[in-house]
């Protein structure tokens, strides 16, 4: 582990190199042998592809980011008052904080100061977002941790005499598949005491098109967002990659009940990858599979955190019950 200290009072704990989950070659060089071919969706967030994804949840069809918002904006006291005692947050994928404002603001008229620990992929942007945050909030200390969410974990300092709030917002949980999904919240329980809460942020089954519009937007920032990925493989894997050969396309698929982004070949063409050393075929029409995100219904998510050891305290959802946000608990007998 790597700590330094940075200008207002903002400290980064780094992940070493050797402790990343995957290097982009790596995962490249597997999912690219599949059928259909993919890559984890962790890799879309270098900062230009973080500032996309903050493009994304202001566009008017992407309804989770504000439909989240306003469930927080009406319901943080009642969170918070839920948390025993003084809290400290952990906010796992911070991206820029900003419905965490609801949640810091709901903490600090109860307590003269916040320990808030986030943590992101992409270090710059984290780093940007928790400068401003501090900014912004005399009486808030803020540890960032640059890494993917496991790893993260894993980094957290020791808990002091306060209540942990870990929050999972955004519908994050919906890219795992199930089983990865359980044993991400499994992880987090590990880090858990009696005392400590989980609120999570998911997003329910409702009308497809609905669906269909929040990931296919008519200003195409969701698909600069998912091509963002062929441009870094180009930078990062010295790739040729034609990003006008390539369609973003996100169905919803019922039997899996999930969007799946997808990058679809206009036409037959071949791909060299030069730090791999290898060219890669497609066909008309062939696509890379790079995200999935996952609709619930509320027993569904709930019997997942179950079988993660996590009981569901208390939720809260929208008027249209479009989305949700959940408190758990660690289940007892451990």
């Amino acid at each position: 582990m790597t700590e330094q200290a940075l200008p207002n009072g903002v400290n980064l704990i780094k992940a070493p190199k050797h402790n990343q989950q995957q290097s982009l070659k790596d995962a490249v060089a597997e999912g690219f042998k599949r059928t259909p071919k993919s890559t984890p969706p962790l890799f879309f967030y270098d900062t230009a592809g973080s500032q996309l994804f903050e493009q994304i949840c202001k566009l008017p069809e992407y309804y989770p980011t504000r439909t989240e918002h306003k469930i927080l904006r009406g319901n943080a006291r009642a969170v918070i008052s839920i948390v025993t005692g003084e809290v400290e947050l952990v906010e796992l994928g911070s991206g820029s904080s900003a419905k965490t404002r609801i949640l810091i603001d709901a903490i600090l008229a109860n307590q003269t100061h916040l320990q808030y620990i986030p943590t992101d992929i992409s270090t710059d942007f984290l780093l940007e977002s928790s400068v401003t945050l501090k900014n912004e909030y005399e009486r808030l200390s803020i540890t960032a941790i640059a890494a993917e969410h496991s790893d993260a974990l894993q980094l957290l300092p020791e808990g002091g005499s306060q209540s942990r709030l870990f929050l999972f917002l955004g519908s994050n949980i919906g890219n795992s598949e199930p089983e990865e999904a359980i044993s991400f919240i499994g992880q987090i329980r590990r880090r858990m005491r009696a005392e400590d809460r989980l609120l999570i942020g998911f997003d329910l089954v409702k009308d497809r098109q609905v669906l269909f519009d929040a990931y296919n937007d008519k200003a195409g920032i969701t698909a600069e967002f998912n091509k963002n990925l062929l441009v870094r493989i180009n930078r990062e894997l010295g790739g040729d990659f034609d990003l006008n050969l390539f369609d973003h396309h996100a169905p919803f698929v019922e039997t899996h009940s999930r969007i799946e982004m997808r990058l679809i070949s206009r036409c037959a063409q071949e791909v060299y990858l030069e730090s791999l050393g290898q060219r890669f075929d497609f066909k008309e029409g062939e696509y890379i599979h790079t995200e999935n995100s996952y609709k619930y219904t509320l027993k569904g998510f709930e019997s997942l955190c179950e079988m993660a050891g996590m009981k569901m305290q208390k939720y809260w959802f929208d008027e249209r019950a479009w989305f949700a946000v959940g408190l758990f608990h660690k289940a007892s007998g451990g």
